[in-house]
């Protein structure tokens, strides 16, 4: 891997760039010289931690970090379970894999209220159709998820071709969706779907058995005992789709759009298609979330999804996302979940305190902080973006040092 350098082929084939030129075998095999293994080695040190610091996601990533430190210190017999920690992915994979879309709409400057309703509309049409219809899982599944992606042709075709904001066009989606899926099942609550269905829903490892390929008692079995199918799919979704946004072609073409559409027209992107392929991706990620939801509860509510827009687009705001288009990454929106999901379930622990009693924080402190977290990202964003704080504070610290310097000599 490394002699041949696949990944950075690879991340060149994405960007449409000629491949690099393979390692020859000579400096594979090169030995350092011993005397600046020290040097090299702090200068690395120092520059990663400067690189990840200067990511915008890198906030994001510490508090979640932080949040989980904190749920370890105050429940460390819950916190520490490997099955009560993959519980905790399973409640943000529904944000996750809608956020993996959703920080490409933000990255173009753009917002999809939709994605919520999306979500009920192609989980109603997969109960109705297994539930009243009969019909197979696979087709039932495959005919919801087409439902959902044609909810985003058509915002996209309103906001590129009917030129209506994508505040507008998603926002009479989210009414056109929600009413639709209320429709199809007439305000029922549906349940009793195949058990192959269901297993989308379950453990890995139960998949695992249904196929016949199980492992043995020991570590893999455990993983795949704890680990749910959804956050495998979650885990494929972020790879592919974050490589792109990171490095593809496509993602670049993403972050010009919202970072200056006329500028981005000028130098040759289709700037409409950009926007039109990003809110058809949120809608997919969204319909795909919905089958998921069915699957997992094994059964649908006509209230499925509700709020969930507001969820995502904090997530992506959280993870570095700029709401003024320009900036986003599928990392960022993913850390950006865990941190809502963190503090909800944070603030949801059964603390006991030393003397044996026990107390839970009210619950509406969590739309509280997670409000305050979203407004304290957003005027990071504004800070960094129009008054460069940090490079002002950085300029201010490196005169300073070089002040005392001289008045030291």
């Amino acid at each position: 891997v490394i002699r041949r350098r696949i990944v950075a082929r690879l991340i060149a084939r994405l960007r449409g760039l000629p491949p690099p030129p393979a390692a020859t075998e000579t400096v594979a095999i090169e030995a350092p010289v011993t005397h600046v293994i020290a040097p090299m080695e702090s200068n690395l040190h120092t520059s990663v931690f400067k690189k990840f610091m200067s990511h915008r996601e890198s906030a994001a990533i510490l508090l979640a970090i932080f949040l989980w430190c904190v749920g370890f210190y105050l429940r460390p017999d819950f916190w520490g379970n490997l099955d009560n920690s993959f519980n905790l992915l399973l409640a943000f994979t529904e944000i996750g894999i809608i956020a993996v879309g959703m920080a490409y709409v933000i990255g173009n400057g753009d917002i999809d209220l939709s994605v919520g309703a999306v979500l009920a509309l192609s989980g109603s049409t997969a109960a109705f159709l297994m539930k009243e219809m009969d019909m197979a899982p696979l087709f039932a599944a495959a005919i919801a998820f087409s439902v959902g992606v044609s909810a985003g042709v058509v915002t996209g075709l309103l906001v590129t071709r009917a030129k209506l904001p994508a505040f507008v066009a998603s926002l009479g989606m989210f009414y056109i969706a929600r009413g639709i899926a209320a429709w199809i099942v007439a305000g029922r609550q549906l349940n009793g779907f195949p058990a192959e269905f269901n297993l989308l829903g379950r453990k890995f490892i139960e998949i695992l058995k249904h196929w016949g390929i199980a492992p043995e008692e020991g570590l893999l079995h455990d993983v795949a005992s704890a680990v749910s199918t959804q956050t495998l799919i979650l885990l494929v979704l972020a790879l592919v789709f974050g490589l792109i946004l990171w490095r593809g072609a496509f993602g670049y073409m993403v972050k010009a759009t919202g970072g200056n559409l006329r500028a981005a027209g000028f130098a040759g992107i289709d700037t409409n298609a950009v926007r039109f392929r990003s809110l058809v991706l949120t809608a997919s990620c969204a319909a795909l979330a919905g089958i998921i939801y069915v699957a997992f509860y094994r059964s649908y509510n006509p209230s499925a999804g509700q709020l969930r827009e507001l969820d995502v687009i904090a997530s992506v705001i959280i993870g570095g996302g700029s709401l003024f288009g320009g900036y986003a990454s599928v990392l960022g929106a993913l850390a950006g979940a865990a941190v809502i999901t963190l503090v909800r379930a944070v603030l949801s622990l059964q603390v006991i305190t030393g003397t044996g009693e026990s107390f839970v924080m009210p619950q509406h402190w969590v739309n509280v902080s997670i409000g305050s977290i979203l407004i304290v990202a957003v005027l990071v964003d504004i800070w960094v973006r129009q008054y460069g704080i940090f490079g002002q504070l950085a300029r201010l610290l490196r005169r300073a040092d070089e002040q005392a310097k001289e008045t030291a000599q």
